[in-house]
């Protein structure tokens, strides 16, 4: 009898422990991912070459031979400092001739011109004419009396009307050569303006302040304006141009601090987003980006490398999670997000991509655990068994 409820009892305890088995293996089983914060996803490195502000091939605009070269690589001069002269012994003759030449329709205008304002030319026939008009007048109403003829009304007719003609002729004289010796001056400043630029280009000046990086002629060369002679930049400043894919650019602003480090020198320093293209290269793909360098005494290198990176933004509250966490339904995007053993879907607003991962804008924070696979079909508030987290 005690062998038999010995026995009975073994049986029992076997099947409950089947039983409690078989109930956990029935519980749902997940890996779950944690979100992480912006920062954390960024280590995106852009390299780069450090630049000058701005450069420039220094190109003269007139044939000739140089004859004075008054700097040298390395020299640093201002905007508007002589780099070079060009012999302009021929466009200092034309020039002499071209001030002559306006010199003189200069001249020729004035007279005309002074002519006009005290109405020389037209005066006399002014006067003609008066005196023509009173005495046809006079002959008209001594006409109407009876007490001249015809012929001596028709005669002071036909004197008025000549003097007429003559006021218009002069008038018209005068007006003509006031425009005629005004478009000779103004053609001849024209031509003066010609050939004083021509002399003037003779005197290749730099059109920036900076420093000559080359100087490609020399003293007796024959230039022109397809032959490049020198190379200055603006070092008053240094940039880095880093190439953007388009899944990042929309991260970079205008004004955004960045890191700048070289690592060959071990240095490091601060810069600025200056300019971001509005469009893509077409082979490319890539956005063209502009960082500014602050300190940049400590950073005197130009044509190293660089390295790049955002500038932690600690006001950035985006997570990011893997993109197979995030479904969808009629209600619009969720997520199963664990929380003691259960799960609760969550709705959530999706972001920009980032390779493998969404950004989520609202509803989840740094740290929480959200479903990434599951060994079955989910539903808000199942209990879940975590096997893995990421």
């Amino acid at each position: 009898m005690r062998k038999l409820i010995t026995g009975f009892m073994a049986t029992a305890m076997l099947v409950g422990l089947l039983t409690g088995c078989a109930g956990e293996s029935k519980q749902t089983e997940v890996t779950v991912a944690v979100a992480k914060s912006g920062k954390d996803l960024s280590t995106m490195v852009w390299q780069g070459t450090v630049e000058a502000l701005s450069s420039v091939d220094v190109m003269p605009n007139s044939n000739g031979k140089i004859i004075e070269i008054p700097v040298k690589q390395g020299d640093h001069i201002n905007a508007g400092d002589v780099l070079f002269q060009v012999d302009n012994q021929d466009a200092r003759l034309q020039l002499e001739q071209a001030k002559a030449g306006y010199q003189a329709a200069e001249a020729a205008f004035k007279n005309a011109e002074k002519a006009s304002q005290q109405n020389t030319s037209v005066r006399p026939a002014e006067i003609a004419f008066n005196t023509a008009r009173d005495n046809f007048s006079r002959m008209e109403a001594l006409y109407s009396g009876g007490a001249v003829s015809q012929a001596e009304y028709e005669g002071a007719k036909a004197q008025m009307d000549s003097a007429s003609v003559q006021l218009q002729a002069a008038r018209n004289g005068q007006t003509g050569n006031y425009e005629v010796t005004k478009a000779q001056m103004d053609s001849a400043r024209a031509a003066l303006d010609i050939v004083q630029k021509k002399y003037d280009d003779c005197t290749v000046t730099s059109p920036l302040s900076g420093m000559i990086t080359n100087v490609y002629v020399e003293v007796g060369q024959m230039v022109s304006p397809q032959v490049k002679a020198m190379a200055v930049i603006d070092d008053s400043g240094k940039k880095v141009k880093i190439q953007v894919a388009d899944m990042d650019i929309d991260q970079l602003k205008t004004g955004m601090p960045m890191n700048v480090s070289l690592q060959s020198l071990g240095e490091s320093c601060q810069g600025t987003i200056s300019e971001i293209s509005a469009v893509s290269n077409a082979s490319t793909g890539m956005f063209t980006v502009t960082v500014q360098l602050e300190e940049a005494s400590k950073v005197s290198y130009i044509g190293m490398t660089a390295d790049i990176r955002v500038s932690d933004n600690k006001e950035n509250t985006s997570v990011y999670i893997p993109a197979k966490c995030i479904q969808s339904d009629d209600s619009g995007s969720f997520v199963y997000k664990v929380s003691s053993g259960t799960v609760v879907k969550t709705a959530v607003t999706e972001g920009k991509k980032k390779n493998a991962y969404y950004e989520v804008t609202q509803g989840l924070s740094e740290g929480d655990e959200v479903v990434m696979q599951s060994s079955s079909p989910l539903e808000d508030g199942k209990k879940v068994h975590v096997l893995t987290v990421r």
